[in-house]
């Protein structure tokens, strides 16, 4: 397992030493920095039918500062990263929810602000504490009734954090309808599976042959994620028309903070 770098590792040393409470207990003076979260990994999806990209889904987490206590009342409750920065009034909630629009390890400072309260005292040190968030992704793929699959161009490069994604998996089916529903009348369909490197080289391939109303499949893992790939169906031989369902993963290694609730 690869370990993060830089300021990632040393926050998930502390965070190690607290595994499932985040905050600082103290006395009435100072009262206490309480965070819940139910979830600290969560999942992109994309959803791309017949070479364009038709939807992207981003997850949201909550983080609940309402169990927190201070010597006056919270001002602000304030989640911020590289790429996220939400504030709520806390007079209207306790709730903070954060979108996540890129996958890998997400770094966060979840603090809370109370009335008289500074940047630079002490006190105010007791209501900082941070979280690592994993966020992976999922491309959902499909083409209906083609000859010529479109290649599918795969940037698994993270887009946050020093830890690249652990491995890339890959799920191909290739449907060969029948020609006349329920009576058939086509012919078998040979298809071939590339995945083209950043040289233009395949570095696995596979092929296969798809029957009349039936489907072929091409299940594998790639583990160098930090460049882009391509993923073909290449349609070697056959009359009909076949559709395509491709699922590809992004995954990190799970080095995210354990939730707290």
């Amino acid at each position: 397992m690869r370990n993060l770098v830089g300021p990632m590792m040393v926050s998930l040393m502390l965070l190690g030493m607290f595994a499932g409470c985040l905050g600082f207990t103290s006395n009435e003076e100072t009262g206490e920095h309480v965070v819940v979260y139910a979830a600290t990994n969560a999942t992109i999806v994309e959803v791309w039918e017949d070479g364009e990209l038709v939807e992207t889904q981003y997850p949201r987490l909550t983080f609940d500062f309402s169990e927190s206590t201070a010597p006056a009342p919270f001002v602000l409750h304030s989640v911020k990263g590289e790429h996220v920065f939400v504030t709520v009034d806390a007079s209207v909630s306790s709730v903070v929810e954060v979108e996540f629009d890129r996958h890998g390890f997400h770094l966060l400072e979840l603090t809370s602000d109370h009335e008289g309260s500074t940047e630079d005292s002490e006190q105010a040190s007791l209501y900082r504490s941070e979280v690592v968030i994993r966020v992976e992704k999922r491309i959902e793929w499909t083409e209906s009734s083609t000859n010529e699959p479109e290649p599918m161009a795969l940037d698994t490069r993270r887009e946050i954090g020093d830890e690249p994604a652990s491995v890339i998996v890959i799920e191909s089916t290739v449907y060969n309808p029948p020609l006349i529903n329920n009576i058939g009348g086509g012919q078998d369909v040979d298809v071939s599976w590339q995945l083209i490197d950043a040289t233009q080289e395949a570095c696995q391939s596979q092929p296969g042959t798809v029957e009349e109303g039936g489907s072929a499949s091409w299940k594998t893992v790639h583990f160098n994620t930090d460049e882009v790939h391509e993923l073909r169906v290449n349609y070697e031989e056959g009359q009909d028309a076949i559709d395509v369902v491709q699922t590809i993963q992004i995954q990190y290694e799970p080095l995210e903070t354990p939730p707290s609730a």
